[in-house]
């Protein structure tokens, strides 16, 4: 459910992707401002609160982080029913990673239904080991019906920070009209 309260609207987003793609290390770059050069996977889930200005209110996105690897398959579906966004992530510099988008956004949808979702392609500051380029990328988002794609990177900060305003921003419009 969407809510709004006293100028605040509530938000459930989830970050799904493979293991190791960096969607922990999104999810801190955002909310802590820091990175941890040390892979550590995600046991289980975690969830992290940011606020995010929008429009003349303030939305209080609730991150959902889960662990990619397949282990962790059947718990992901209750992880993602009720969620109003979605973050895809990928790693720049593992082909097999982007070929995983698809299924991924079909479990999402399984799960959560036609919600807002963004592509990230994840560890742009690794040029020299890229696989995936740009046009690939926004090829993929249109034909998969993204919001729009992003290229980050969490050591750096690189797109971060818009990648979860423009989502946001994205997810609060499509439940505005929904309500409508």
């Amino acid at each position: 459910m969407f809510l709004i309260s006293d100028r605040k609207i509530f938000l459930k987003a989830v970050v799904i992707g493979d293991g190791g793609v960096g969607k922990t290390s999104l999810i801190v770059r955002h909310v802590d401002k820091k990175f941890d050069q040390e892979y550590k996977p995600t046991l289980g889930f975690d969830i992290s609160l940011k606020t995010v200005p929008v429009e003349e209110a303030k939305a209080e996105l609730l991150l959902w982080d889960i662990g990619g690897q397949a282990i962790f398959k059947d718990i992901r579906e209750s992880y993602l029913e009720g969620s109003h966004c979605c973050f895809i992530v990928f790693d720049l510099t593992d082909k097999e990673t982007y070929e995983h988008l698809e299924n991924w956004l079909t479990e999402l949808k399984k799960f959560a239904g036609d919600i807002p979702f963004i592509i990230i392609g994840n560890k742009n500051d690794l040029k020299d080991k890229r696989k995936i380029s740009k046009e690939e990328m926004e090829k993929k988002a249109k034909e998969i019906g993204a919001v729009d794609c992003f290229e980050t990177s969490a050591k750096t900060g690189n797109g971060v920070d818009e990648a979860f305003t423009k989502l946001t921003n994205a997810s609060v419009e499509y439940f505005k009209n929904l309500n409508e």
